[in-house]
């Protein structure tokens, strides 16, 4: 990659940006930043891509003529970090294909595809977007669920969508002001408003009894997570607490392919990943912070936070206060 193609502002304000005049130079800049992917256009090629990073997400505007996108089954690791995009559609007209779903997204409209499976994305014209790139864990979504919206359009100008398209173009203006504590309290509150979002937009069981148990099993996430600081909190404590068996409550979550253990050490985890990256928790030592979120074993912690992140708690710390 060429010097004169990327530019990369100083260090105190972390925004990188990456101008193509070839499709060569977009590959290299924008087509394998997050999972690889396969870009393609007819005839010439410009494009700009504007990033930042915030608490391991990715948010990023995108200026572009004409091209295609294309994750192929080829290029799919199964050992990757899944992730899971929105995208909102600022100009132009985009068609998202993945599985058997297809959607037409024109300007305010928003789309969410994730990419442990293969999509496609097309621009037949000049186009604008903005795209939030998030690990799955981060979103507190069962990737099952996120899978039954995905290629899905969801209109920017209706219900929760009136307040996160607004808000995605207001992110895609202001980049370059969304950094330490107030851009990770902003991204926080986006991911917590974007799972409302995906509950909102799933259609209840004809029935009614699909409908009642999601919200049963949400209604117990909701008390783990509240509940995340306290070291006793089991499986047992969980059913307890709510009048019903382990074995009920394990039934529920297994219909998600977790065990309630596995939950609560997940979200343990997922919020020790986010204090440890949060420049507001500086002062607070990496045990103080295990602690905090019912970690009692600091060797303990350490192991699992390394098998959930890639990385120690002191060296995913250091990398990421220094974005």
């Amino acid at each position: 990659m060429t010097q004169s193609m990327l530019e990369r502002p100083a260090a105190q304000a972390p925004v990188n940006r990456a101008v193509a005049t070839t499709l060569e130079e977009w590959r290299a800049a924008a087509g394998n930043r997050l999972v690889p992917v396969n870009v393609s256009a007819e005839g010439s090629f410009s494009g700009t891509i504007t990033w930042r990073s915030i608490e391991g997400a990715s948010l990023s505007e995108i200026i572009a003529e004409p091209h295609r996108v294309h994750r192929a089954p080829e290029l799919i690791d199964s050992t990757e970090r899944p992730y899971i995009k929105l995208s909102l559609q600022m100009q132009g007209t985009g068609y998202l294909t993945q599985g058997e779903r297809h959607a037409e997204l024109r300007a305010g409209d928003l789309a969410i595809y994730e990419t442990s499976r293969p999509y496609s994305l097309e621009f037949p014209a000049p186009l604008r977007c903005m795209v939030m790139a998030f690990p799955l864990e981060s979103l507190n979504v069962p990737l099952s669920l996120i899978r039954r919206i995905t290629a899905v359009r969801l209109p920017g100008d209706e219900g929760i969508g009136q307040m996160i398209s607004p808000f995605m173009q207001h992110v895609a203006e202001h980049l370059d002001e969304l950094s330490g504590v107030t851009g990770a309290r902003l991204l926080r509150s986006t991911l917590d408003l974007l799972a409302a979002f995906v509950y909102a937009q799933l259609p209840e069981d004809s029935s009614g009894e699909g409908h009642s148990r999601r919200e049963e099993l949400r209604a117990y996430k909701l008390y783990i997570d509240e509940h995340l600081y306290d070291p006793e909190l089991s499986a047992s404590t969980v059913a307890k607490a709510h009048y019903v068996s382990v074995r009920y409550l394990q039934y529920l979550f297994s219909e998600e392919d977790i065990t309630v253990s596995g939950y609560i050490r997940s979200r343990r985890l997922e919020k020790c990943r986010l204090d440890l990256s949060d420049p507001a928790q500086a002062s607070l030592s990496v045990l103080q912070i295990a602690q905090r979120w019912g970690f009692t074993d600091a060797s303990h912690f350490s192991k699992v936070f390394r098998a959930h992140t890639g990385a120690s708690p002191r060296t995913y710390r250091a990398a990421h206060l220094a974005e």
